[in-house]
């Protein structure tokens, strides 16, 4: 199953909050709680990984969210193999020499301001793309291209995708999801509907297997940036539950490109 979604980003969305459809009730906008927004990232074979921590703001300030730079940031395996985060600068927190490898359960803990923040996320193993390749749709007078992740699903796991497109180095905006519930065990031969792409293109793709609740986070942000039915957008699933908003992904990585012929 694929999902697209055409989208700003995430950072863009955590200014709408999350209301109750059950009484009415008065709110000052103005008071709104402000939410840290936590996104962290442990990358199989990777010794640097990256966490980002920002702040919500209140509707009458600025829609640049102010950067968080005094948190205490650690990382921790199932095994007990720990490391604390360096601050780079803007938010940014990063390991140095921190091993990601593929079944171990991940748990990140963040403490900034008296409040404490955690979610664990399972490293998938690898699905290897064995080619990139592309299949042509014809939806209007120029035929485009879209890239196909040829692979293998492993039989009777539960596996997720998610994926980055890029065209001619730019990024294409967008949420690119796929699940194997029609495809276990099976070659994987399904378009990823993004970048429409042309003769003479360089398409990149990146791929990451991640787990059930960090899927269920881009898809349920999917769905609040389409505003499918004409709910009131609400705050993602994120793995961190209620206490902040953002999610942690161990994941794999996979980078490859393409010219379009």
């Amino acid at each position: 199953m694929k999902y697209y979604i055409a989208i700003i980003s995430f950072l863009t969305l955590v200014i709408f909050t999350q209301t109750s459809c059950e009484k009415v009730i008065d709110i000052d906008l103005n008071e709104s709680d402000v939410k840290y927004v936590v996104e962290g990232v442990v990358n199989k074979d990777s010794l640097i990984h990256t966490v980002k921590i920002t702040k919500t703001q209140k509707f009458d300030e600025a829609t640049n969210f102010p950067t968080v730079d005094n948190a205490l940031v650690t990382i921790t395996d199932n095994l007990g193999n720990s490391t604390t985060l360096t601050f780079i600068s803007n938010g940014i927190y990063q390991t140095s020499n921190y091993l990601g490898v593929e079944g171990r359960i991940y748990t990140i803990s963040v403490t900034v301001d008296g409040k404490s923040f955690s979610a664990s996320s399972t490293m998938p193993y690898n699905i290897p793309i064995d080619s990139l390749t592309l299949e042509e749709f014809s939806f209007g007078p120029t035929p485009v291209s879209y890239l196909i992740a040829n692979r293998i699903d492993s039989a009777g796991i539960k596996n997720y995708y998610n994926f980055n497109l890029f065209k001619n180095g730019d990024l294409i905006s967008g949420i690119f999801l796929q699940d194997d519930q029609f495809a276990d065990g099976v070659e994987i031969l399904q378009p990823i509907f993004g970048g429409d792409y042309e003769s003479g293109d360089t398409a990149v793709l990146e791929m990451m297997c991640i787990d059930a609740n960090v899927y269920k986070y881009f898809y349920t942000l999917s769905i609040n940036a389409g505003g499918t039915g004409g709910a009131v957008p609400a705050n993602p699933v994120s793995n961190f539950g209620s206490s902040c908003l953002g999610y942690f992904s161990a994941q794999t990585f996979q980078r490859k490109s393409i010219i379009v012929l």
